[in-house]
């Protein structure tokens, strides 16, 4: 079974990442966090890491759909690796600067995790400004 072989590799912490992509849409974020969820859990995150990913993840989705086009994918890439998850998560914008390093929201993710960082770049379609991808990493047993 193929799904077993990929339970197994994640549990080595391998590094292979599962990637996710979901209409951009506030529906779809229990989606992601449940997959954020198990990787952590499988990943062996303490409780308290896992709520923080969940919680990050579920932060970084919420700001990139609110400024997403009505047809929009967002995409997200987990990677479980030795030292900890590496999570990104992109989308197409279409307006302002999100997500705003100077919100609240900006400052719940740096304490909730020990990297994040934000990428733009430009996407092709006139209808689109920019693709914007944010990075998370959180190691295991960090605060």
């Amino acid at each position: 079974m193929a799904e077993v072989d990929e339970v197994r590799r994640m549990k080595t912490r391998s590094g292979v990442p599962v990637e996710l992509r979901v209409a951009a849409e506030f529906e779809q974020l229990p989606v992601v966090r449940a997959v954020a969820e198990t990787l952590a859990v499988l990943g062996d995150f303490t409780l308290d890491d896992v709520a923080d990913i969940k919680l990050a993840v579920d932060e970084v989705c919420s700001e990139l759909i609110a400024a997403t086009p009505g047809s929009a994918e967002l995409t997200c890439s987990f990677a479980v690796t030795e030292t900890g998850l590496h999570v990104t998560i992109s989308a197409p914008l279409t307006r302002g600067g999100v997500p705003s390093r100077e919100s609240f929201g900006w400052h719940v993710l740096e304490t909730l995790m020990n990297g994040v960082s934000v990428s733009e770049g430009p996407v092709g379609n006139g209808s689109v400004e920019r693709t914007v991808a944010v990075e998370l990493v959180k190691y295991r047993g960090t605060i």
